[in-house]
């Protein structure tokens, strides 16, 4: 028996003699990467440029909102934006329309991460006469080419697309008046008071 033993442990030497410990930074994301790649994004929507999309974005891209594609449709059943499919099917298709939009500034109010990604930013966008606050969720992957070491792979973004409608002067809300007297309100869909 100890015979045994003591060639199980001499085979796991040999098994394991190939392995090399690694580093956290080789296989998980740090704060810091974490924070690069939301600021990449942010970049992206503020300071738009092909080249730096190129840069930080996976040639694989997509990109998911159903807040866009309302603004998109401007808010009607009709519009040519399909909700729930990609809004950006492709990373061409991105730069081509992020390409065409105006700067967009937006503050990063938290941040959350894990090893693999995702990177998640909750944001503010002090617009007017409203502000607009949402939720970004980033799936990454590990970069082999660029400068980057975690490129962005699909994007999850959703946000008060309302707001966004009323900045816009697309929607013009009625009736202001009612919502600022009643302490709480009704929901229609659970007819009960929240």
């Amino acid at each position: 028996m100890r015979a045994f033993i003591a060639a199980v442990f001499a085979m796991g030497a040999v098994a394991s003699s190939g392995l090399q410990k690694r580093d956290c930074e080789d296989t998980c994301m740090t704060y810091d990467q974490a924070f690069a790649v939301a600021n990449n994004f942010k970049t992206l929507i503020a300071n738009y440029s092909d080249a730096f999309a190129e840069t930080v974005l996976g040639t694989d891209f997509q990109d998911y909102s159903d807040s866009v594609d309302e603004l998109i449709n401007s808010g009607c059943l009709n519009g040519p934006a399909v909700l729930g499919a990609p809004t950006f099917d492709t990373r061409e298709s991105f730069e081509k329309g992020q390409g065409s939009q105006p700067s967009i500034p937006f503050t990063i109010l938290n941040l959350w991460y894990s090893c693999e990604g995702p990177v998640v930013i909750r944001w503010r966008s002090d617009q007017t006469p409203e502000i607009v606050t949402g939720n970004i969720v980033m799936e990454t992957e590990r970069s082999n080419n660029t400068g980057e070491p975690w490129l962005i792979k699909t994007v999850y973004s959703e946000f008060n697309s309302g707001a966004w409608l009323v900045n816009l002067g697309v929607f013009t809300p009625s009736n202001c008046s009612a919502n600022t007297t009643a302490p709480t309100r009704r929901s229609p869909a659970l007819g009960r008071l929240i």
